[in-house]
Parts: structure tokens; sequence; C-alpha cells
């Protein structure tokens, strides 16, 4: 329900190597939409180009800058070497432009209404951080900020997901299964 990302206040990219071996440029203004995307697209380049240097073979980005990170032989989460890479290439990870956002039709007045019940269940069950949802119905983005959750967080999520869950339908909270895991 979050995403995590980092910011950039750079507006200057540098040309891109592509797999060709020549550079890119940038097109387009950043305060255009071509230009915001193209920025994005070259600065995943740039990410991907970074990563192979440091031993990883990713594909290139597709049209909106998308790295397929399923690929056989990519890296796995929690490997040190990847993890070491993120960081080491990280002013290239680029925040995804609000164009290439996907984004499902308006919520409904009752949609929002669930999703602040849902809120205050969460919040009453064991994650009091767990942020409103915006006028829109939104959750913001960053609402665990730049950090992952301890082992107790996780714990107290899984168990309040579960009780909260049926609130966004309109239903009644329902009792944790102990036995649920919090993986599938």
């Amino acid at each position: 329900m979050f995403a995590l990302s980092a910011c950039t206040g750079a507006t200057d990219v540098p040309p891109v190597a592509t797999a060709g071996g020549s550079s890119a440029q940038p097109t387009g203004s950043p305060g255009a939409v071509g230009g915001v995307v193209a920025q994005y697209v070259e600065g995943r380049r740039q990410w991907v180009n970074c990563l192979r240097k440091e031993g990883f073979d990713l594909p290139d980005p597709d049209a909106k800058g998308f790295v397929d990170l399923g690929a056989p032989g990519s890296p796995k989460k929690g490997d040190p070497k990847w993890e070491a890479a993120q960081k080491k290439c990280k002013d290239f990870n680029l925040p995804v432009p609000e164009e290439l956002e996907e984004k499902g039709p308006p919520a409904t007045a009752e949609q929002i209404a669930h999703r602040r019940e849902y809120a205050k269940c969460m919040r009453a069950n064991g994650m009091p951080d767990w942020p409103d949802p915006g006028p829109d119905g939104e959750f913001p983005e960053d609402g665990w900020g730049p950090r992952e959750l301890t082992p107790q967080e996780q714990a107290a999520n899984i168990r309040a997901s579960q009780i909260c869950e049926p609130v966004l339908d309109g239903r009644p909270k329902t009792t944790p299964n102990p036995n649920a895991t919090g993986v599938g």
C-alpha cells in the first residue's frame, strides 16, 4: 500500500551510457510532461548502468523506465551485495513521475469513509502511526517514512490488517488468524 522512493532535487541529468555504448541526453524541459518522463527514463538507464558496474546483469529499462528485476539471474532481496549496490546507486533511482503512476478510478465518498474507518481500526489494533487517507481517499506513499518495519511492527501490522481488512468493504472487523504469516 505504501511505496518508498528516493527524492532528488537535481534538475540536470548527465548523459547516460546506453547498451550500445553511446550516450543519450534527456530531451525536453523538466517542466514538460515528456521532459519529466524522459529524465526519469534516462535516470533509470543510469541506475541500471551503475548497478551493472557493481556486478549485476540487469536488462535495460523499457520506454517507461520499468526494469524487470524478476528476470532470471536478477538480484535477490536481502543479498548484502545488492543492498550495497542499491546504496551506491541510489542517486540515480529517481521517484516515478506522476505521469507514469498507474491510477485507478477516483474513490467514492463511501470508499473514502471506509478507508478512514480502516485507518482508525489499524491504529486501535497495534499500528499507532497508521496514517489517515487524504481527501481523495488515497493513503500517503510515505506513510512509514524512509524506514523498514521492525519485526514487532511487522507482526502488529499482520494482526491489525487481518482484523481491519473487512472494514475497507464496509463489513465489521474480524478476529486475527493466529496461524497467518502475512506471506503470500
